[in-house]
């Protein structure tokens, strides 16, 4: 098979799109193509053929003139199954379908409601474009090939629209998270892996580390989302207790997390998250380090039976510090709850699985 990934607004080493799958169905003795708009030119990596149709600042400038040249580039290579990772590439894909190609959405979250709490857009013009986009999203996907949804609950979001639609989950590659670092050797410290965003509850954790007693630093890596929340992290009085990576790579993310005693998910309570599967958790639970995690009932009946977190309300900084001085002045139970993190993530929750079923999907549709 020849599968093309396209994407206009994530980056080309995307932990989804290039780690797992492209990764993933290039080693399966598959051609893969991912066409990006970041910049940084063509490249073959990983058996993976990646072309850049270069970066345009501005997201308006990114929803309509980089789609456009995403869709030529599209045009000119000869894929089996097209496959489209981004909202704004929706018109991209029904194009293709009209040009008698093949093609696939792989929704990355509910984008309805993520449009409903987006911090660029204000209500009532959130709920109109909402709503447009819905219709539109539909509109759209009845007439694809299929439709990936990235969760249980993205999948049955689908299920009324398409008639073809399987969920991959966005679950880690364990070999490459594992550490055989000491616990004696690890630092008193915890971390933060991903985008850095409000709702994603990181103001909340930076100010929990002003009730923590212990000596706790945080490790936070990641890019900032927008530069009010980087601005107002910046100000707190306690993020001279903040390790800044900024992004970093696989390797480093690795490090981090060998070096971490535990690991931070707080989500806000908002509808795009109440349900999601956020990679960091599950990263989290290959590396062997236990969580603080978001007091969500999904997330509680998925880790069921398995002490491997501490569940906390998000929006209480007080409640986070209790759990980040919990790890802190309890190492044994630490490891003893990372360990059962890792019992549970090889048992349910590794990218394997969803491989298989990947290729599977391609399969059927051809």
């Amino acid at each position: 098979m020849h599968i093309c990934h396209l994407t206009s607004a994530h980056y080309r080493y995307d932990s989804r799109i290039f780690q797992k799958q492209c990764r993933s169905i290039a080693k399966s003795g598959n051609t893969v193509t991912l066409i990006v708009a970041d910049g940084k030119g063509n490249e073959l990596v990983n058996g993976v053929t990646i072309i850049d149709v270069g970066v345009l600042k501005g997201r308006i400038k990114r929803m309509f003139r980089t789609t456009q040249l995403i869709y030529k580039e599209a045009l000119r290579i000869e894929a089996d199954i097209f496959q489209f990772h981004d909202p704004e590439l929706l018109f991209v894909g029904l194009k293709l379908k009209n040009n008698s190609k093949r093609v696939v959405f792989d929704s990355h979250e509910d984008a309805v409601r993520t449009i409903l709490v987006a911090p660029y857009l204000k209500s009532p013009l959130s709920n109109i474009i909402s709503k447009v986009y819905g219709y539109f999203e539909r509109f759209v996907c009845k007439r694809l090939d299929g439709v990936i949804g990235a969760t249980p609950f993205i999948e049955s979001i689908f299920k009324n629209i398409s008639k073809n639609v399987v969920n991959i989950n966005n679950y880690p590659i364990l070999n490459e998270m594992e550490s055989n670092t000491s616990w004696d050797e690890k630092k008193d410290e915890v971390c933060y892996v991903g985008s850095i965003a409000t709702v994603r509850g990181l103001k909340e954790v930076i100010k929990s580390l002003e009730f923590v007693t212990s000596e706790t630093r945080l490790n936070l890596a990641g890019n900032f989302a927008y530069k009010t929340i980087e601005t107002e992290v910046k100000k707190l009085p306690v993020f001279d207790r903040v390790n800044e990576y900024g992004y970093v790579d696989s390797t480093e993310v690795k490090k981090i997390y060998s070096r971490s005693l535990a690991g931070i998910v707080t989500l806000h309570p908002i509808p795009t998250f109440m349900e999601s599967l956020p990679i960091k958790m599950f990263e989290y639970m290959a590396a062997g380090i236990p969580f603080i995690i978001s007091d969500f009932p999904y997330w509680r009946e998925l880790l069921k039976g398995y002490e491997c977190c501490i569940f906390v309300n998000p929006l209480d900084s007080k409640e986070i510090a209790k759990a980040i001085g919990f790890f802190s002045y309890n190492k044994d139970e630490a490891k003893k709850m990372g360990d059962k993190g890792r019992e549970l993530v090889y048992e349910k929750f590794d990218w394997k699985f969803e491989s298989d079923k990947l290729i599977n999907f391609y399969q059927s549709i051809l």
